[in-house]
């Protein structure tokens, strides 16, 4: 049904962290763009300070690749912006979804519709 895996992440920022949260996402964008079977790395923000995250990538290795990178930049997120809740998005194995443990995702399988290529 559906090739590509994903997740997303939502947060809060913390209060008057938004300049250094968006440094932070510039850097963390910059290094994402390089990772070859990052499909979608996209922030999204609202004029209340919610983050949300939408990252999809063409296989588990890619996302393996991308967890890599994140964790170099893990603490400095988390000091500007709280993590509320994580999903994750299609057929994940048990290693890559053990990686996100800690914040406890909702696993939302493919159930329909459909898939393009660009």
């Amino acid at each position: 049904m559906f090739e590509n895996i994903g997740w997303i992440v939502e947060g809060k920022l913390r209060e008057g962290k938004k300049e250094e949260f968006r440094t932070l996402m510039e850097e963390i964008v910059a290094q994402t763009s390089t990772e070859e079977g990052t499909l979608n790395y996209q922030y999204y923000l609202s004029d209340d300070g919610d983050v949300m995250v939408y990252e999809r990538f063409a296989n588990a290795q890619a996302a393996h690749t991308h967890i890599d990178t994140w964790d170099r930049f893990a603490e400095r997120w988390v000091a500007a912006a709280e993590p509320t809740r994580m999903m994750h998005l299609g057929e994940l194995p048990q290693d890559l979804r053990d990686r996100h443990a800690e914040l406890s995702p909702l696993w939302l399988r493919p159930f329909g519709g459909f898939q393009r290529q660009a």
